[in-house]
């Protein structure tokens, strides 16, 4: 989307990052403006509404929830799924699963938010608009009483209203030697267009993670007929699960407030065990999800802490559940003997003699080395706030803090950014998993949209700091059960 011209004193709002957040944000901004307003969505990616996980265009990529839950609007829950049919992606005997429910590729998804967008902008156009800059944003400051947003051409942007709807920054899972950065099968980035093309179908391919991304992965090769052996490892070898029946439960945690991560694990864990009939444990996982921004916020830090710590990785491979037909891939592959899981951590990988080396650490402590023929990256997102560049920079300058449990950076229940004395940033706010750490759970996209929802009029209130005149753009130099049991007896 191109730029258009803005309106002149409209409210000026710069959303940082154009994937699925910022493409959200960006409608619902525009359908609660009651005044003016202006948008500049800064993505360096060549199309709006894709991020890392709706980008790819592989047909086995798929969206890990049915269509009927994907909607953009809360009020219209089958909004998207209107849109499938009306751009024929749906029927499509491929996306059904057994029951009836369509898990489409993620290509969708992405095509749904692009379209939406350009219909939110037409509907708004007498009143506001919106500007499209692809490019990154590589700082930002308080400059009068508005937000200067740095950009990595050497312009910047002035704004009332910044929200940061950054993606995750990638994962370094392990030291990568020259040698390998350098291998045409050293695959860093799996969800980039024709990535895994380079494997052969016979390789040893060793995949590093076991989550979401490795599934992918493990479908498009299962599509392939690759019939080489596939190593899947992480340090604890944990699959994710299978989706299974949306079950609405959504009064189920209400009120709940637990003083400890134990005392939180055990009313999931005695919430599944004495469920209804009509509920399977994945619906009490999701009316847990839906409620963890009360229930989390209440806990103590150390327990916040403690949480993260010792119970993270087996709440993620229940809250995260991966669509049946990657299920059925992996499912299969394992049962052919192609791919086996494993636990170990991957300490270096290097190239030698034409084959990449890993250099492994097995759960007795042992290190060993064994050679593949491709390697692919598959950690998933970092939660290092060192990994994010403009985070980073957005700490040190004391714009903003990070939070207590090492996951992002602090805001308020309304997304505004603390920054370092405490104070709320009434014209900064930030979505998307940097603020996990504060509510529980921001990464889904239901989650992102009802946040957006909840506080969108909040953002869009008329106060205008920048004074008429000022310059928009300014040049560089300008001013599952058992899982839940491993997880219990790592707290006991």
């Amino acid at each position: 989307m191109g730029a258009v011209t803005g309106c002149a004193g409209a409210l000026r709002l710069t959303i940082v990052g154009g994937g699925f957040t910022g493409v959200a944000l960006a409608i619902h901004a525009l359908a609660a403006a009651e005044q003016p307003v202006s948008i500049d969505m800064v993505e360096p990616s060549t199309k709006l509404g894709c991020g890392a996980a709706y980008g790819t265009t592989d047909v086995d990529h798929r969206l890990n929830v049915p269509c009927d839950r994907m909607s953009l609007f809360s009020d219209d829950p089958d909004h998207f799924t209107r849109w499938l049919f009306d751009n024929k992606w749906l029927p499509d005997p491929e996306s059904a699963d057994s029951v009836g429910r369509c898990f489409l590729p993620r290509s969708a998804f992405a095509a749904y938010a692009e379209d939406a967008l350009a219909k939110a902008v037409r509907r708004s156009a007498a009143t506001a608009s919106l500007r499209r800059l692809r490019m990154r944003a590589v700082a930002l400051a308080r400059e009068n009483r508005g937000l200067r947003v740095e950009l990595a051409d050497g312009s910047s942007l002035r704004a009332d209203r910044v929200a940061l709807c950054t993606g995750h920054a990638p994962s370094a899972p392990c030291r990568i030697g020259d040698g390998a950065a350098r291998h045409q099968r050293l695959i860093a980035n799996p969800w980039a267009a024709d990535s895994l093309a380079a494997v052969g179908k016979g390789d040893r391919v060793l995949i590093v993670g076991t989550g979401l991304t490795m599934a992918d992965v493990v479908a498009t090769f299962a599509r392939a007929d690759h019939h080489g052996p596939i190593v899947a490892l992480s340090p604890r070898g944990l699959l994710p699960c299978q989706q299974g029946r949306f079950v609405d439960c959504s009064s189920l945690f209400e009120g709940v407030r637990p003083a400890t991560a134990l005392e939180l694990l055990r009313l999931l864990r005695a919430a599944v065990r004495h469920r209804d009939d009509g509920l399977d444990w994945q619906a009490v996982v999701d009316a847990l999800r839906r409620r963890l921004p009360e229930v989390w916020p209440a806990l103590p830090t150390p327990e916040q802490a403690r949480a993260v710590r010792r119970l993270l990785p087996f709440w993620e491979i229940h809250r995260f559940r991966i669509a049946p037909q990657a299920a059925a891939a992996v499912a299969r592959l394992r049962a052919q003997g192609t791919l086996t899981v494993e636990r170990a951590k991957a300490i270096e990988i290097d190239a030698q003699d034409g084959s990449l080396v890993a250099r492994l650490k097995l759960p007795n402590g042992a290190i060993v080395e064994r050679a593949f023929d491709s390697v692919i990256l598959c950690a998933g997102a970092s939660r290092n706030i060192r990994d994010h560049p403009l985070l980073a920079k957005l700490v040190d300058s004391g714009l903003a803090q990070g939070d207590d449990v090492g996951l992002g950076i602090r805001v308020d229940r309304f997304s505004r950014v603390i920054d370092a004395g405490g104070a709320e940033e009434p014209d900064l706010f930030a979505f998307v998993p940097i603020t996990r750490g504060i509510f529980g759970e921001m990464t889904g996209a239901p989650d992102i949209r009802r946040q957006i929802e909840r506080v969108v009029s909040i953002l869009m209130e008329a106060e205008l700091p920048i004074q008429s005149g000022e310059s928009e753009t300014l040049p560089a130099d300008a001013e599952q059960d058992r899982g839940f049991a491993r997880a219990s007896a790592t707290l006991a």
